[in-house]
């Protein structure tokens, strides 16, 4: 699962640093981020017009997504529908890779057999997500030891921006779910935080409902450590940027080191660090 990031510095005002407690019982960080500063990200994000980008059209007409989602009546519906379709193509596999690495090239060789990994998982929801006129990027979770680590350093999900609901929220299609507190999907900063806060009160859903509390338990168990540095990649598909610079946004909790390395040997390049969380939260704008 490798995703390749010297990258640029940016930091808000107003920030208060404080210091992050670790929790041996559940493997999870109290992480802290600036909240209170407006965005000052010199750029915004773009996404592709699913009315007018040719791939988009042809990955909802090849795979029939306007016929799936007949009937919704909100974006989480729809976000739950196609995040079970994708779950459904193949069986994960951590260690094959695609010839190509946009969704339809993958779609082709999953009819072929082949199965892949959590990165194709993330860019097919992703792409099916965009097709249908809801903004999805892909995002990499990564573990506080991302340098010194020499595997499994980190997990790749999807995020989409409900319109309906004006927020980003959490997909992760390899295991099939998107987490709620208190009745509304979370974002990867929110369901960081409510793992820490509110664990009991999480829950995990499919389109075929609620996870069991034991299921619930052993996939947050897993994910917890992921959720420590975040990295949207501005080179993978879908995802459009004016920030110039190719390697992508990562949000940094305060106080923390900003990485260099991806498990010690790949360089993260070319990409902007904040701790501003709404840097990393922008409202998406379609081109």
């Amino acid at each position: 699962m490798a995703l390749s990031f010297s990258c640029k510095t940016h930091e808000s005002t107003s920030i208060t640093v404080v210091d992050k407690t670790f929790s041996n019982s559940q493997n999870t960080f109290q992480i802290q981020y600036d909240n209170e500063s407006e965005s000052v990200l010199p750029c915004d994000f773009y996404y592709p017009n699913h009315q007018t980008n040719d791939n988009l059209i042809e990955l909802r007409q090849k795979y029939n997504f306007e016929q799936l989602i007949k009937g919704t009546k909100s974006d989480i519906e729809k976000a739950l529908i196609l995040l079970n379709w994708t779950h459904g193509l193949w069986r994960h596999n951590g260690v094959n890779e695609p010839k190509k690495s946009d969704a339809l090239s993958i779609l082709q060789e999953v009819e072929e057999g082949k199965r892949f990994r959590c990165v194709e998982f993330a860019i097919v929801l992703e792409a099916a997500l965009n097709s249908i006129g809801i903004p999805a990027r892909i995002l990499g979770i990564y573990t506080k030891d991302v340098e010194t680590s020499k595997c499994c350093a980190g997990h790749v999900v999807t995020e989409a921006y409900l319109s309906d609901l004006k927020k980003w929220i959490f997909l992760d299609a390899q295991m099939n779910y998107i987490p709620f507190l208190n009745g509304l999907p979370l974002n990867a900063v929110e369901y960081q935080n409510a793992i820490f806060n509110n664990e009991k009160e999480i829950e995990l859903r499919s389109i075929k409902g609620n996870f069991s509390k034991t299921k619930t338990i052993r996939k947050i168990n897993w994910v917890t450590r992921y959720l420590y540095y975040l990295h949207i990649n501005f080179n993978l598909p879908g995802v459009k940027t004016k920030c110039q610079v190719q390697g992508g946004l990562i949000l940094v909790p305060l106080n923390a080191k900003n990485p260099s390395v991806f498990q010690i040997t790949e360089k993260l390049e070319d990409c902007i660090y904040t701790v501003n969380v709404k840097d990393f939260y922008k409202t998406p704008i379609i081109e």
